[in-house]
């Protein structure tokens, strides 16, 4: 009967874990945060692609555009709250809902032993003009390595369409909420595996 309960427990939280949304892990294992109460963070765009535009570079020529053809000078003042947005709406709302659902504190000037390097693969913008909306998008990569051996990489997660909320104006808002879900999801997703691991 025993054995019965702890096989059912066991499916259980497999069926939980597989319906964090799409998250997949691409290397390694969870299992070295177990015992982490913090970790230091870092975030990275640097290989960002937004919607149908491709590069992060094209997406912001052409939006600049755009804004220029409409009020000249208003596409320098959009990309500045473009690239803003970054630091100013995603990554906070990743890290609270990281720390939030997995009790484990995350910062950049943390004096931590592993890192969590969140790298933004994709972003789709969506949009919401009133009678019609669509949800932002993103898709993340999450890599975890010991902070004084970055080559030593413990585990790498792949966070897929992370969906936002469709109803802000605001496309940094609507995107932020996409990261908010992400920090949220891959908590207790790493809770789950973990508590998988144990029960085992």
């Amino acid at each position: 009967m025993k054995k019965t309960l702890a096989l059912l427990s066991i499916l259980v939280a497999i069926f939980a874990s597989s319906n964090l949304q799409a998250q997949d892990i691409l290397k390694g294992n969870v299992n070295f945060l177990r015992d982490v109460n913090d970790l230091k963070i870092e975030f990275s765009y640097d290989k960002l692609k937004v919607g149908k535009d491709g590069s992060e570079a094209n997406y912001i020529k052409r939006k600049k555009a755009e804004k220029e053809k409409k009020d000249a000078g208003s596409g320098d003042e959009w990309e500045k709250a473009w690239q803003g947005d970054k630091s100013e709406k995603y990554q906070p709302k990743f890290e609270q809902l990281f720390s939030e659902y997995s009790d484990i504190k995350v910062g950049e000037d943390l004096d931590a032993k592993y890192m969590m390097h969140v790298e933004t693969e994709f972003i789709e913008v969506g949009f919401n003009v009133g009678v019609k909306a669509k949800p932002a998008l993103a898709t993340l990569i999450v890599t975890f390595y010991e902070a004084e051996n970055p080559k030593k990489i413990l585990c790498k997660i792949k966070m897929d369409k992370m969906k936002g909320f469709q109803g802000h104006f605001d496309s940094g808002s609507r995107i932020a909420e996409g990261y908010a879900k992400a920090g949220k999801y891959l908590a207790k997703f790493i809770k789950k595996k973990i508590e998988i691991e144990l029960m085992g």
